[in-house]
């Protein structure tokens, strides 16, 4: 089962309440909402948050009639949010009635209201046809999530998730980044290396004059505004 998890909050320090700022006729995020839902291969979705300050937005997720997880962790441990909240999910596996847990996430950053869902389909099979750990797609050799641009999103298995918050300590600064950790040099902290997948970056992109839409800064707001009232 594959379930997408689009972290956000209100509280962001460059741009405070960018979740919830309206572009084009309604808010950031819930440009992100719709993009994630075309996903053809998600079985679900979720919006994962942080007690404390972000009531406001579950209410808009309950709007939407998009669930809200709110973390009682720190706001910095990412990591930990991400496992707390794929653990919360399963699903009746129709076949044996039992209730299957979730096998991969879809991590989207809640501040990317071009994301790319045909390349998340995309994404997706590779990472069930290759079976890695992490699986993502990787600019001029880099990975894509170290460059921000806005458009992919990534797909690690829960196990992965799990063992990472597991193996990491607490106060590791790896844990904001989520999966950062998976595609270091040094492998040296954990028990085994993980193991990871990449993909090219789609066509389109090293033609796309915008080359990063994730919206940051207010400058990064109105630039990435423009074009939304394009399409």
């Amino acid at each position: 089962m594959i379930l997408a998890i689009i972290q956000a909050r209100l509280d962001s320090k460059r741009l405070p309440q960018k979740a919830l700022m309206p572009m084009n006729g309604k808010p950031l995020l819930k440009h992100v909402v719709d993009r994630v839902m075309a996903v053809k291969s998600i079985d679900s979705l979720i919006v994962a948050t942080v007690q404390g300050g972000n009531g406001l937005l579950a209410a808009k997720c309950d709007d939407w009639g998009v669930p809200c997880f709110q973390y009682d962790g720190r706001t910095d441990d990412v990591l930990g949010r991400f496992v707390a909240c794929s653990s919360t999910f399963r699903w009746q596996n129709l076949i044996t009635g039992e209730l299957d847990p979730v096998e991969h996430v879809l991590r989207v950053c809640g501040d990317n209201p071009l994301f790319d869902f045909q390349a998340a389909d995309q994404l997706i099979a590779e990472a069930v046809i290759h079976k890695a750990d992490y699986t993502g797609y990787q600019i001029r050799g880099k990975p894509a999530i170290t460059i921000p641009n806005g458009y992919f999103g990534e797909v690690v298995t829960t196990a992965a998730l799990k063992r990472a918050n597991e193996e990491l300590p607490a106060d590791a600064t790896e844990r904001e980044h989520v999966t950062a950790c998976m595609y270091a040099a040094d492998q040296s902290r954990f028990s085994r290396p993980f193991t990871c997948h990449w993909v090219d970056a789609p066509p389109w992109y090293h033609k796309e004059k915008l080359k990063n839409a994730a919206v940051d800064t207010r400058e990064d707001f109105e630039r990435v505004r423009e074009v939304v009232e394009k399409e």
